[in-house]
């Protein structure tokens, strides 16, 4: 087994880690453990990929990064701390 084949595997365990991590139920879709292992991940499949071309998972692999790179924006943004309006209107009754 070549050093780019085991990488790509450790890139596959980061995100199965990840996955069921999430489903079950001991990361939040918002921590940063799981978007650093959804960014690891694919990150180490792509780099694998270069030694062992495939167009498909290249995109998919693109996309799985992207996609995570915007769930990393939002979780590092400031939360607001107004109250949602459903609730604004419960603490008034």
């Amino acid at each position: 087994m070549s050093i780019p084949d085991m990488i790509g595997i450790f890139g596959v365990i980061c995100v199965q880690i990840a996955y069921a991590g999430l489903q079950l139920g001991r990361v939040r879709r918002d921590d940063l453990r799981y978007i650093g292992l959804n960014i690891l991940g694919p990150g180490c499949i792509l780099f694998s990929l270069v030694f062992d071309f495939n167009l498909a998972s290249v995109i998919a692999q693109v996309l799985w990064i992207l996609m995570t790179a915007i769930s990393l924006m939002k979780a590092l943004r400031p939360r607001s701390r107004q109250m949602p309006r459903t609730a604004e209107k419960c603490m008034r009754n």
